[in-house]
């Protein structure tokens, strides 16, 4: 640490280095869909607004419960769209998409 000129050129090549290989790093924006048949509509009422919740019997995961927005009303027995990022390396929630009522 004799010479600071050299270590803040080393530095900042460094942070130039590690901004080009995430440039590098391809986006993978591949979002797949999952069809799921509503289980429960749930509206809950809390101190700070409401929140909609369905439960959802997803044949790959199983019985689980997603926030959606309040204005949507997927009726019991209706099949719920979603999208999830694929190929990641974290978990992402489900998105919802569409609610096609049962015939």
């Amino acid at each position: 640490m004799d010479k600071p000129k050299i270590f803040l050129s080393v530095f900042i090549a460094a942070i130039l280095v590690l901004f080009v290989c995430l440039l590098l790093i391809p986006k993978s924006h591949n979002d797949h869909q999952i069809s799921a048949r509503v289980i429960n509509n749930t509206l809950t009422q809390s101190l700070d607004g409401q929140r909609r919740y369905l439960t959802v019997d997803i044949q790959e995961v199983g019985i689980i419960r997603v926030l959606v927005p309040t204005s949507i009303n997927c009726p019991k027995g209706a099949n719920a769209i979603f999208t999830q990022p694929s190929q990641t390396l974290v978990e992402h929630p489900l998105t919802f998409v569409s609610c096609n009522e049962p015939k």
